[in-house]
């Protein structure tokens, strides 16, 4: 876990950069600047999550081909063909949008919208811009991560995406630009991510051949297929919650619940870190001993995985009441949100690297079902929580969590039935505890009074040392306990260079 640990550290420090960034965006900037107008913040979340969602249906699953595939290159031209072939699916199926897009009617979008504004008429051309950025950062990251270059890829994307959303933000907010011209250089900013990690590429030795379209095709293609419904499933679940609430209640409900799910985000901080290079590491592990010896990796991705995701959403729960006190009204209240969207992610920690050992397995196919039910899942419990029962952007929250335990349930239940192991241990039993224990607590715990009178500052410190507090207990007690060798490892090795 050496190399993980190194990179994660590196991944870490971009990812809490690129938190910084939107914490301050997010949760003070976007507010203000679009204070009355909230279904232009609206529109800039659909845009961005319809471009995901498109984004990971063009694909085609070429990004999971791509990590699955090359580790089986025997030398650069092989891989450079490879390569090709993997880019040319998603090339063509962009260009067929891209075509079919300017048959539409200026008011195709409509239908995302709630209360049908104005905001989506003639809208299709840059959604269609933000699919491209995106499919090309999805191809661009999985030949980065290829080729272990995890850093410059969450560089690209927390500190670059974030940073200029931030500065195009401030420049809104003081009145010197108007929405359209905001607008189009918030899609500038993605073509100027594209370049970068262009650069990157280039930079690491990835290269375009002659591809082999005989040899290559059909089984690209069909592991694409699969690929498509594996990663690319869980990836539109999680966006079509923000269609779905601007579809359902409107573009001018989408900031909150964005404003909520920002916040939720930051227990999957570790998951981000530790993620891009546990995939490659599983890919090359299964392509040389096989899925069945995976076990031990397994167990120990999951139980640390479920400590600091565990540990983050316990430390957010405790600190949410007084938090509160320091956001803007319309943003207050949102705790059992955050709540509930945050479970998806340690839900998803939780598993370990059950889903990519099942990916690049022989067995992969079987996993269809799982994720064709995780996206129907997604819109039953979406259209019925908020639409039929009236929940708002709690159901919107509820449906969340409810996908991602479907998601970890089904597949440690396939990786037992099929491999023979799972992400279950001792420790992950005993820190599952810790957190159910210290979680509760918080939620029992009343902010003095005081508190009230301290100002935004003082209630944001008080919030931050009881989420510590509360959060360091997990870690603390799971240390104690024994469930975290690898904290006294890196003890050790550090105490030894002194």
């Amino acid at each position: 876990m050496g190399i993980v640990a190194k990179q994660s550290a590196r991944n870490s420090i971009a990812l809490a950069t690129g938190l910084l960034l939107g914490a301050i965006n997010t949760m003070y900037v976007l507010p203000k600047a679009f204070e009355g107008f909230e279904e232009g913040w609206g529109l800039l979340r659909i845009l961005t999550a319809w471009g995901t969602i498109l984004a990971q249906i063009l694909a085609l699953g070429s990004p999971s081909a791509i990590l699955r595939f090359l580790p089986h290159a025997k030398d650069p031209k092989r891989e450079s063909s490879m390569l090709t072939t993997l880019c040319l699916f998603p090339a063509i199926a962009l260009a067929v949008v891209g075509i079919v897009s300017t048959l539409a009617g200026a008011d195709v979008l409509l239908a995302l919208d709630a209360n049908a504004g104005w905001l989506l008429e003639d809208r299709v051309g840059a959604f269609v811009f933000m699919a491209g950025a995106y499919l090309a950062m999805l191809l661009l990251k999985a030949a980065l991560i290829h080729r272990m270059r995890t850093v410059a890829v969450t560089v690209i994307q927390e500190v670059w995406l974030k940073g200029s959303y931030l500065a195009l933000a401030l420049v809104y907010l003081q009145g010197l630009m108007p929405f359209e011209t905001f607008f189009r250089w918030f899609l500038y900013s993605y073509a100027v991510a594209v370049v970068l990690m262009l650069g990157e590429a280039w930079g690491s030795g990835a290269r375009l051949g002659q591809p082999e379209l005989r040899k290559d095709a059909r089984p690209f293609f069909e592991y694409g297929m699969f690929a498509l419904w594996n990663n690319g499933a869980r990836t539109v679940a999680k966006n079509l919650d923000f269609v779905m609430v601007g579809a359902l209640l409107g573009l001018a409900a989408v900031p909150r619940y964005t404003f909520a799910f920002f916040i939720a985000t930051v227990v999957s901080m570790p998951l981000r870190a530790m993620s891009p290079i546990l995939r490659s590491l599983t890919s090359k592990a299964v392509a040389k001993d096989g899925a069945e010896k995976s076990g031990p990796q397994l167990q120990q991705a999951a139980r640390v995985q479920l400590a600091v995701t565990a540990a983050l959403l316990v430390a957010i729960v405790a600190g949410m009441p007084a938090l509160d006190l320091a956001l803007p009204e319309n943003y207050q209240g949102l705790r059992w949100v955050v709540l509930a969207v945050g479970m998806a992610f340690v839900a998803e920690a939780s598993g370990g690297t059950a889903g990519p050992i099942l990916q690049f397995s022989e067995r992969y196919k079987l996993a269809l079902p799982i994720n064709l039910g995780l996206v129907v899942m997604t819109l039953v419990t979406n259209y019925a929580f908020m639409q039929w029962l009236g929940w708002g952007i709690e159901g919107a929250a509820l449906a969340t969590g409810l996908t991602g335990v479907w998601n970890m349930g089904w597949r440690t239940s396939l990786m037992w039935r099929l491999f023979h192991i799972h992400p279950f241990s001792k420790g992950w039993l005993a820190v599952l505890g810790l957190a159910l224990l210290v979680g509760f607590g918080a939620t029992q715990l009343s902010i003095p009074d005081t508190v009230t009178s301290w100002g935004k500052g003082g209630q944001i410190a008080f919030a931050l040392g009881l989420g510590g507090a509360a959060g360091g207990s997990v870690l603390g007690l799971a240390w104690a306990l024994g469930c975290l060798p690898e904290v006294t490892t890196e003890i050790n090795k550090r105490l030894n260079r002194v």
